[in-house]
């Protein structure tokens, strides 16, 4: 395969894997658990405009919080104000540091995920799935479509082999634009499922503690 060819073809690749990370983009913002890269989108606003790592550090304690630790005290305003405009449904909550620093960090929440919620997301990830996969196709075919240019100009052994070439890039990256997919509509399922068992859980207790009332009341004896 000619040097031309090659390039091409890298070419082709680079353009598919910037599809492909556009879509990871998109994913984490389809905020399940707390992902870092949800906060790529914010830009806080202060005497300029910041992105968030200029002036808080960041931090996942847990799969489902993100810790903000402001630089500076007169950050934190901006940075409440630029988080919500980005994602609203997180819920946010300031917490005093301990010690006598006087200073304070904000913890966002991940929202449940109830049918309601559970069912936004999969139609959104559904469609970020299948705009991905129509750049895909819009690549693959602009350069499976020029291989009819090449007829007469290159081997007829050469020509099929490009042709393989693209077939294969083609099917790879479906493939991997459809891992990225099934791993976000599990990692949603599971959101559910979490939500469901928490709400089991608030209802089993709820039932003890009327039937513990129930019997201590003495008029229901």
């Amino acid at each position: 395969m000619n040097m031309y060819i090659t390039a091409a073809i890298k070419d082709l690749q680079d353009r598919l894997n910037a599809h492909l990370t556009l879509l990871t983009y998109r994913y984490s913002n389809l905020c399940v658990k707390a992902e870092l890269g949800s906060l790529m989108p914010v830009t806080v606003a202060a005497d300029k405009e910041y992105n968030i790592e200029d002036v808080a550090k960041v931090a996942t304690p847990d799969e489902y919080r993100l810790e903000v630790y402001p630089n500076h005290e007169d950050y934190q305003k901006p940075i409440i104000e630029a988080i919500f405009d980005v994602h609203p449904e997180f819920k946010m909550e300031v917490v005093d540091d301990p010690g006598d620093t006087g200073t304070t960090h904000i913890v966002y929440t991940m929202p449940d995920v109830n049918k309601d919620r559970r069912d936004l997301l999969k139609n959104t990830a559904k469609v970020f799935y299948e705009e991905c996969n129509i750049e895909i196709e819009k690549e693959c075919g602009k350069y499976i479509t020029s291989l009819s240019d090449l007829d007469g100009r290159l081997p007829m052994e050469e020509v099929s082999e490009i042709s393989m070439v693209l077939k294969h890039i083609r099917e790879d990256y479906r493939e991997k634009s459809n891992d990225l997919y099934q791993q976000k509509l599990a990692e949603i399922e599971e959101g559910y499922q979490q939500y469901l068992s928490k709400e089991e859980k608030t209802v089993t207790n709820e039932q003890i503690d009327f039937k513990k009332g129930f019997r201590m009341n003495p008029d229901n004896y």
